[in-house]
């Protein structure tokens, strides 16, 4: 059974009346300024000074799902709220304070330089393609192809990783975030071009071989294993070997490190 609903005395600023004198019709998505007026058991009412109420859903009332939403509304609380919907039949506008701080994060977001940041952010939900991740009450999805696969693997919630933004875009709201190029920015400085780094070996391809070093997926290349000609890599190396190598290349862009073997002589196969 629903509680009944608190109303409020507050003589609040007619905002609407202002409108009104200049014929502007308020539409979907506008902001307004509104008071709570009563509190229901799943939503609030908000008056926005015009002639129809505004009905706050509970859902909509805070980015932060973790918080009891009875605790963050009151009477006479005073904020900004965004047009959801507008109905007639029955006559109610339907807003959202969620939405508004939402806006708000992402303003400060693109005040920021975003390129040479690197943020830490938690996990909520795994999905097929991808997983939802939590940075500050902004919600980005990120393609598996950007998390370390461990963690793709993993169904941890609430599990804090690091991140690093690749592009935003502005008009729609989107960002793109990399977990494995993070990592790599963290640990790229470690590593240099032309330095001899113990790496282990992940898996084995057709084309090449990846090892991991300081956490970071690195190629070796078929072609820079040995001068001679190699029929089967398999033969030469295993899974779980740890093999010396040379840092040949980095793309910073993609996070990417080449490696290679030539001229190393206390690699085994050379020994063989």
């Amino acid at each position: 059974m629903s509680s009944s609903i608190i109303v409020s005395k507050f003589n609040f600023n007619k905002f609407g009346l202002i409108l009104s004198q200049y014929s502007y019709k308020v539409k979907k998505n506008d902001i307004l300024a509104g008071i709570v007026v009563g509190i229901e058991s799943n939503y609030a009412l908000i008056d926005l000074g015009l002639d129809q109420i505004g009905i706050l859903p509970l859902n909509e009332i805070s980015i932060h799902t973790n918080k009891n939403p009875h605790e963050l509304l009151h009477i006479n609380f005073i904020c900004e709220f965004l047009i959801l919907n507008i109905s007639t039949n029955p006559s109610r506008i339907i807003v959202s304070l969620k939405r508004v701080e939402s806006l708000y994060l992402w303003n400060r977001l693109r005040q920021i330089d975003f390129t040479n940041m690197i943020i830490y952010a938690k996990i909520e939900k795994t999905l097929g393609r991808g997983k939802l991740i939590n940075f500050n009450g902004l919600v980005f999805f990120v393609l598996n192809s950007n998390i370390p696969k461990y963690y793709r693997r993993t169904n941890y919630q609430n599990l804090f990783m690091p991140f690093k933004f690749l592009e935003i875009k502005d008009y729609f709201h989107i960002a793109h975030v990399s977990s494995r190029l993070a990592g790599f920015d963290k640990v790229n400085k470690n590593l240099d071009i032309g330095q001899r780094y113990l790496g282990n070996i992940t898996s084995i391809k057709k084309f090449g071989i990846f090892l991991n070093i300081f956490g970071i997926r690195c190629l070796l290349h078929i072609s820079e294993i040995s001068a001679k000609h190699i029929l089967d890599i398999n033969k030469l190396y295993k899974r779980g070997d740890q093999v010396w190598v040379k840092i040949l290349y980095k793309d910073t862009e993609r996070g990417r490190i080449s490696v290679t073997l030539k001229n190393l002589a206390t690699n085994h196969h050379q020994q063989l």
